[in-house]
């Protein structure tokens, strides 16, 4: 009987006896672990044992689907605690080509929302100066008679094609914002107007960037109770006429495109009015989904109860979590003066080479902290995470007016902070890159900050 392996296909072309050789060693080792698998799949010799457990884990096997992801965000209870981020936009001029200074953005994004960050904060690391090595002499010249530009001048007259080179924070700003928006929200092909983003130079490498994949990153057959939309125009009233003895409603009413398959209508106050292509988050009455759903008409669209709302209201009603806000700051200092948090950060950790173990300061740990480093406490409501650009944080400290005023520099740099950590003890590379130094530290914090979820 002829052996299955001599089914093959025959190269007619003329081979070198070195050729036959080895092909005649390939067939060898062919034929060889051929037979190991065989030898290894064969019932006839197993016992019943062993057969049962294959059977078993065959079973298991056939229950689990890998063909797609499955590690769906689950929201627990509401929370009102939120995780920080903050670096500068100086990082990024390491890069000297804009896709690649995209990849790296891309990275700090997806950091962000695989550790389910909140908000990230853009601050100048230099707001003092401005380096003619990165902003081009012709925007920083004075004209004659004319008073000295400040560095906020200058930055705003960089033309849109220079800013992914001359003006990094902007650039950063630009890409994580994007990056956050929920895909059908970013471009409006039918009518541009309703575009959350424009066409700009700094977007267009965006093909770059990884997928977010965000809980409001919503497929359009998935339901949710919240969802993120675009503001359209006004919408008439519901009500098509007003009963005898009843005032009419003056309650204001705006059509919301936010991914069904029709605009949505919900109140809007008259005050701050809402302007067409304003984004906002959406909340249905009902966390179930509608009975027509995924194939809802025009009027059930229309007709579905849902409100307008803060878009930190699916995390703190439900636990979602609902992407990330960014917010620019003019300084390091000013990323602590103009928090939007009511009582400010009350736990904040400053990352640093000359710092502390990381892992020394959580709640636990066996090892003690220096004097400049507290332990990390069982329970946070607002914690800030500060990471430098290529030459650390200190300079960024030392280079901050408002901080210098207050006595600290770079020596000091560590008491600005409740913590100042060293996230790579004993590092095999001479440098962390500030988008690496972001996954790592998020990953050692994680543990701890997931302890938040069972409390």
């Amino acid at each position: 009987m002829a052996d299955y392996n001599d089914h093959i296909v025959v190269n007619t072309k003329p081979r070198s006896k070195k050729g036959e050789a080895d092909e005649m060693t390939d067939k060898s080792k062919k034929r060889k672990a051929s037979a190991v698998v065989l030898h290894q799949n064969s019932g006839d010799n197993a016992s019943p044992a062993k057969k049962r457990k294959s059977d078993v884990q065959a079973q298991q096997d056939v229950d689990i689907d890998t063909s797609k992801p499955t590690a769906i965000f689950k929201p627990t209870n509401g929370r009102d605690w939120t995780v920080t981020i903050a670096l500068p936009g100086s990082w990024t001029l390491n890069a000297k080509k804009p896709d690649h200074k995209t990849i790296q953005v891309g990275r700090i994004a997806r950091a962000a929302a695989v550790f389910c960050v909140d908000e990230i904060v853009v601050f100048d690391d230099d707001p003092g100066n401005v380096d003619p090595r990165v902003v081009d002499p012709k925007y920083i010249r004075q004209g004659r008679g004319k008073l000295e530009k400040s560095k906020q001048d200058i930055l705003d007259s960089i033309l849109e094609e220079d800013e992914a080179w001359q003006n990094p924070d902007q650039f950063l700003y630009h890409l994580l914002s994007f990056a956050e928006c929920p895909p059908h929200l970013r471009y409006d092909r039918e009518d541009p107007r309703l575009s959350i983003f424009k066409e700009h130079q700094n977007l267009k490498w965006v093909g770059n960037l990884p997928s977010m994949d965000m809980p409001h990153h919503l497929r359009s057959h998935e339901w949710c109770q919240y969802r993120e939309g675009v503001v359209l125009g006004p919408a008439p009233s519901p009500l098509s006429s007003t009963p005898k003895g009843k005032k009419s409603d003056e309650q204001g009413y705006a059509y919301v495109k936010c991914g069904l398959p029709y605009p949505v209508r919900v109140p809007v106050p008259p005050e701050p009015p809402i302007e067409e292509g304003m984004r906002t988050t959406v909340r249905f009455a009902k966390a179930d989904a509608p009975s027509s759903w995924p194939q809802m008409s025009q009027a059930d669209c229309e007709n579905i109860e849902a409100i307008a709302c803060p878009s930190s209201l699916p995390r703190e009603e439900s636990g979602y979590y609902w992407g990330y806000t960014v917010r620019r700051a003019a300084s390091l200092s000013s990323v602590f003066s103009e928090c939007e948090y009511p009582n400010g950060y009350d736990y904040t950790i400053g990352t640093s080479e000359r710092g502390v173990p990381v892992h020394s300061i959580l709640p636990g740990a066996t090892t003690s902290c220096s004097q400049n480093s507290t332990k990390a406490p069982d329970s946070f409501k607002h914690l800030l995470i500060v990471f430098g650009g290529v030459a650390g944080l200190e300079p960024a400290v030392a280079n901050d007016p408002e901080l210098v005023k207050k006595g600290l520099g770079k020596s000091t740099a560590s008491s600005l902070f409740d913590a100042w950590v060293n996230l790579v003890p004993r590092q095999g590379s001479r440098t962390i890159r500030t988008e690496e130094a972001v996954e790592i530290g998020l990953c050692a914090l994680k543990p701890w900050i997931d302890g938040l979820y069972e409390q």
